[in-house]
């Protein structure tokens, strides 16, 4: 198993969905991009991203360089062009989203946080069985 370098959030949006809530725009749309159609070169993703969108090719092009840049993508030079990948699957970077925001959320004030989070998971008790079912997993995980 390959060990990837830790996603670091930069400006945490609570009211976005997925990777929405720590990427811009353009970003979440090239994420969801690529995880849709991995290895795709600037050309490419600027060709995709006109079907909804008026994007100049210098904009795919820093986007996706600044997106390398912070870990998200990688790239690898083919012939003339970088062809571009993302480093995480969309489930490793959600994940590592909801590691990063409820680390630091526990990690200053925990017990407001856990409490709160009962709560709001408690309101449907669909969602309070599969905690208490991830709960008797991680326990049961220790004891081996």
């Amino acid at each position: 198993m390959r060990i990837l370098p830790k996603i670091t959030l930069r400006g945490f949006k609570p009211n976005a969905r997925g990777a929405g809530h720590v990427l811009g725009e353009l970003e979440t749309a090239v994420m969801k991009l690529l995880w849709r159609e991995s290895e795709l070169t600037v050309n490419q993703v600027e060709e995709r991203l006109q079907q909804r969108r008026q994007i100049a090719r210098t904009t795919a092009l820093t986007t996706l360089d600044r997106m390398h840049r912070k870990g998200y993508l990688t790239r690898e030079k083919q012939g003339k062009a970088f062809v571009y990948s993302p480093r995480y699957t969309r489930e490793q970077f959600e994940r590592e989203m909801a590691q990063e925001v409820l680390g630091a959320l526990l990690g200053g004030i925990g017990e407001p946080v856990l409490s709160t989070f009962v709560e709001l998971v408690g309101e449907d008790d669909a969602n309070l069985d599969r905690l208490e079912a991830l709960i008797k997993e991680k326990r049961e995980g220790r004891k081996r």
